[in-house]
């Protein structure tokens, strides 16, 4: 059907032009006419009544005297058959008319509409429903009837005529929003996740992605790769994920899904399902990964693990297409911990360092463990190095007491021991210089210091490009070095 308007197609049953939104008459407004025909016809009978077959006038007076009345001849007879036959023409006419309005969808729709927007929702039920009787596959009648339901607070009824529109129409959005109201209200939330996952409508599921619960999304895909993969999980809306790598089936006491999932090597199985902040659970979803990559060999250190008297450094042999990590907390190395780039001095008491090798693929290689204890027998304690290097440093005028204040600055100096080394057979403690602020902000100034342990003698030391330490005299003015070595 075209509108008589605009001329735009309507579907069927429809009741308002979607393009220029004038209403569409289904049934014809004809009453007023009717009306008009019946008065003249009345009027046109009334007035030969009066006049009687003969010419002869109705009864009169006429100079007090009252003429002859006649009796009405056979034309004001046939007059008044005439009379009697339109009025019961008229009066069928009426009730003909009357009992095809009950059978016009469209008239009872917008009856049913006028009601509602009176708020009288009891008696608009009637009209609508029988709207729908006569018209089952109107969209307009059936949105109408839902709304009266849903008004009336009867969520049953209204869901059965939401889920018919849906069937006739899957992706009418009245229908869905309606739906889900009346879910909300009931907090039958999952049945707002089924009602979604069946419709076909992106622009709907995008309203509604909030109560919805899709399986997990694997990024990348399960398969066979020759690097290390880190395996997300992604979820369509706020909540949980649970996972597991074993091949085991998970549920809500299994790990929950925080970061990527580290794929090094070998066949591994990632199961998962998600729940959302409604309570409603996806389909559990499941990826194999094959990961087919050279596992580096581990790391050699030297030296062996165990107890050594002087300062000793720590030497690792890096394997070809690798960098080797280290920890000092006894936790596992990864490509986030601190990178070995030449010797590390052993410290001083008990330490355990942890090294691993780590491929350019991403695989990470078993990992060499190794505890060291130091005890170096100095005659000087480091606090005590650390109050020699004070001393001497003021003396020569770089630092006004021996709390480290400077001369034109508010902040002052401080002197952190690092390791224990070796220089031109010499075995020193190595301090690090920082300036501190008032604000209490620390940065290093560039100045490392050692202290001989066993003398007290104490010099700056430069380290050159090639790891050894060159050693200079402090004095007001620092003059040439006084040792080269490792």
């Amino acid at each position: 059907m075209k509108c008589p308007n605009c001329g735009a197609w309507m579907k069927e049953g429809q009741m308002y032009c979607e393009r220029c939104g004038r209403e569409i008459q289904i049934v014809p407004e004809f009453e007023p006419e009717l009306e008009n025909s019946i008065h003249t016809t009345l009027s046109n009978v009334a007035t030969e009544i009066t006049s009687s077959s003969d010419g002869s006038k109705q009864p009169s007076a006429k100079n007090g005297k009252w003429k002859k009345f006649h009796r009405p001849g056979r034309k004001a007879k046939k007059a008044f058959r005439i009379l009697l036959c339109v009025l019961l023409c008229l009066g069928c006419l009426a009730l003909a008319v009357t009992g095809i309005r009950r059978f016009l969808p469209g008239y009872q729709y917008r009856h049913g509409q006028m009601l509602m927007e009176t708020e009288n929702y009891p008696e608009a039920l009637a009209f609508f429903e029988r709207a729908a009787d006569l018209s089952p596959n109107s969209l307009s009648c059936l949105n109408g009837l839902s709304s009266c339901y849903y008004m009336l607070e009867e969520y049953g009824k209204a869901e059965e005529v939401c889920l018919k529109m849906l069937e006739l129409e899957g992706s009418n959005e009245a229908a869905y929003q309606r739906l889900v109201s009346i879910y909300e209200q009931q907090r039958e939330y999952g049945k707002i996740n089924a009602l979604m996952q069946k419709c076909k409508s992106q622009d709907i599921i995008s309203m509604y992605l909030d109560y919805m619960a899709n399986p997990p999304q694997f990024e990348p895909a399960g398969g066979t790769y020759h690097e290390v993969q880190n395996v997300k999980l992604i979820s369509n809306a706020a909540g949980t994920i649970y996972y597991t790598t074993d091949g085991s089936v998970p549920d809500e006491t299994s790990e929950v899904y925080t970061s990527p999932i580290a794929m090094e090597s070998g066949v591994c199985t990632i199961r998962a399902f998600f729940i959302n902040e409604y309570g409603v659970k996806s389909d559990m979803v499941s990826e194999r990964f094959s990961i087919d990559v050279s596992v580096p060999d581990p790391p050699e250190v030297t030296p062996a693990s165990g107890t050594y008297e002087t300062p000793t450094p720590i030497e690792v042999e890096v394997p070809q297409g690798c960098r080797v990590y280290y920890t000092t907390d006894h936790s596992d190395p990864d490509a986030t911990s601190r990178q070995y780039d030449g010797p590390i001095w052993m410290p001083a008491g008990y330490s355990t360092f942890r090294f691993a090798a780590i491929s350019e693929t991403g695989a990470v290689g078993e990992v060499t463990e190794k505890n060291y204890t130091l005890d170096l027998h100095a005659v000087l304690s480091m606090e005590a190095a650390s109050n020699q290097l004070v001393l001497t440093l003021k003396n020569a005028g770089l630092i006004l007491n021996i709390q480290g204040d400077l001369p034109n600055r508010e902040g002052h100096n401080l002197y952190t021991y690092r390791y224990a080394l070796t220089i031109n057979e010499n075995n020193y403690y190595l301090y690090r210089e920082y300036y501190e602020e008032t604000a209490g902000t620390s940065s290093a100034t560039g100045n490392d210091y050692v202290v001989n342990y066993m003398s007290g003698e104490c010099y700056r030391a430069v380290q050159q490009e090639d790891g050894t330490w060159k050693l200079y005299t402090i004095e007001a003015k620092e003059e040439e070095s006084s040792a080269e070595g490792f």
